[in-house]
């Protein structure tokens, strides 16, 4: 007769095994938050404290506290104006999630150890790196198609994630937008008779609150709007930079360097970065919108133009 203590019963190896796999993957989680902690620059740990934190409270007081002037909280109307925000907000969150998750060389991370036609060396990675790749020295790797390193994500945009990063940025202005609407009704709600004299309360509250011109509230609505004015104000330039590279086919790196090689018009621009199904990649960052390149190999515009000259022989 087997002694039972003499071996482990199969449901205890079970138990076993499963909790070496979660010990594991307890530590292969730990491994890559420590390895991103290490390569953090001090303006990347900024960014996303204001990312993460201040964004999110900032979303809240909106639509609590200076939607609340106009809509009861909870009710119909107040509900019509805050699930949109909320599905944008949700927008903004998972594509960056979604930027950081494919990140900029996607499954390709390896580069090549042979030199093909129009390959460089990299000196700081000591591979040859693909046409349009530039070194990050904060990621410390070539990236496809580099456009430029996000601190708010901490990883770099490019190639396979720089759909996410127009997608976050778009949705975020929306919201910004409003947020400004609201503040300047706010503001003039607790600044009220305003002489064209005493404009300069607006532009120098610190002054107008110094020399009492204006109360601590009435300060407090000023900031709120300038703050929510200069927040509008980066996530346009944000916007009008992805743009407008968008619309020359050039990367922000392409552009600095003024290389026109790859403007291939700009509907075939956008889908080069945004996928077939560019359109709707705004909506929800998990469609699927495969992209025409593999981030190693571009069509450049002489090749295109030669292209669409002898297609009909």
């Amino acid at each position: 007769m087997a002694n039972p203590f003499s071996s482990s019963t199969p449901s205890t190896s079970s138990s076993q095994n499963k909790g070496v796999i979660g010990s594991v993957d307890v530590n292969r989680f730990v491994r890559k938050a420590q390895k991103l902690q290490a390569k953090l620059q001090p303006q990347d740990m900024i960014a996303i404290f204001v990312f993460t934190a201040i964004l999110p409270i900032s979303f809240i007081f909106e639509v609590t506290f200076i939607l609340s002037f106009w809509h009861v909280l909870f009710s119909a109307e107040w509900f019509t104006r805050v699930i949109p925000l909320l599905y944008l907000s949700s927008n903004v969150y998972l594509n960056i999630y979604k930027m950081v998750r494919v990140g900029p060389n996607g499954n390709s991370s390896d580069l090549p150890s042979i030199m093909k036609p129009g390959f460089k060396y990299c000196h700081s990675c000591g591979l040859n790196s693909p046409p349009r790749s530039h070194h990050c020295p904060i990621c410390d790797t070539c990236i496809f198609r580099r456009d430029h390193h996000c601190s708010f994500a901490a990883t770099c945009v490019g190639h396979f994630n720089q759909r996410y990063f127009i997608a976050a940025v778009t949705n975020l202005w929306i919201i910004a937008f409003a947020c400004v609407v609201w503040n300047w009704s706010f503001l003039w709600i607790v600044v009220q008779n305003l002489t064209l004299a005493q404009y300069w309360h607006i532009a120098l509250p610190h002054l107008a609150l110094m020399f009492g011109f204006i109360t601590p509230y009435q300060f407090f609505a000023v900031f709120i709007f300038i703050t929510s004015m200069v927040t509008l104000a980066f996530v346009t330039y944000l916007a009008a930079a992805q743009m407008f590279c968008l619309c020359r086919g050039q990367t922000r790196v392409e552009y600095l360097m003024d290389v026109h090689a790859y403007d291939l018009g700009f509907m075939n621009n956008v889908r080069l970065t945004m996928g077939s199904r560019w359109f709707w990649t705004l909506f929800s960052p998990f469609v699927n919108s495969p992209l025409p390149s593999d981030g190693i190999t571009f069509p450049v515009r002489e090749l295109q133009q030669v292209y669409k000259t002898t297609k009909n022989y």
